[in-house]
Parts: structure tokens; C-alpha cells; sequence
């Protein structure tokens, strides 16, 4: 990393513990999707990340994001899911 910042480097690890936990597949076997728990609680603890001093925090990842983030790591994990994969292609190509 070249910043020096140390509050983005707590955010950027912090966010990188969260998503390195997250599983591609549900407990029955299916693609993680936001209808899952663990989707919506991985969701939520990058949403409570918070930047700064905690009097004076700010919290920067919203819920699109979120979603956006867990879709990426799963698309990106190695044996990715078919579902995961095309998903974030077609978002990419609808957003960019």
C-alpha cells in the first residue's frame, strides 16, 4: 500500500478479516446470496466499520456497497460459484 494513512489501513484490514471469513456457500449447499444469514450479517459488519476516532467516527460503507464488496470477494474466491461469477460480470457491465 502506499498510503500512510492509518486510519484507511485499519479500515482496509478490518474489511479484509470480514470478507476473508465469508463462505461462498450456504450451509445447505447453495451459492451465497442476500437471502442467507451470513450474507446479512457479513453486510452488517462492514457496514458498522467505522472510521476515525470513536467520538468522532464516521461510517463509509453503506449497504450497496456492502453488497457490492461480498459479491466481489465471492466472485473472486477461488472456485467461485457460476451464480456469483455472472452476477458481478453483469452488474459491472450494467454500472461501468
Amino acid at each position: 500500500m502506499k498510503s500512510r494513512s492509518y486510519c484507511f489501513k485499519k479500515m482496509v484490514d478490518r474489511i479484509d478479516d470480514i470478507l476473508s471469513k465469508l463462505h461462498k456457500e450456504a450451509v445447505d449447499g447453495t451459492p451465497l446470496n442476500p437471502s442467507h444469514d451470513e450474507w446479512n450479517n457479513t453486510r452488517d459488519r462492514l457496514m458498522g466499520i467505522k472510521v476515525g476516532a470513536e467520538h468522532l467516527g464516521t461510517y463509509p460503507i453503506n449497504f450497496q456497497l456492502a453488497d457490492h464488496l461480498i459479491l466481489s470477494e465471492l466472485a473472486h474466491q477461488p472456485g467461485a460459484c457460476k451464480e456469483h461469477l455472472e452476477e458481478f460480470e453483469s452488474r459491472m457491465r450494467t454500472r461501468n
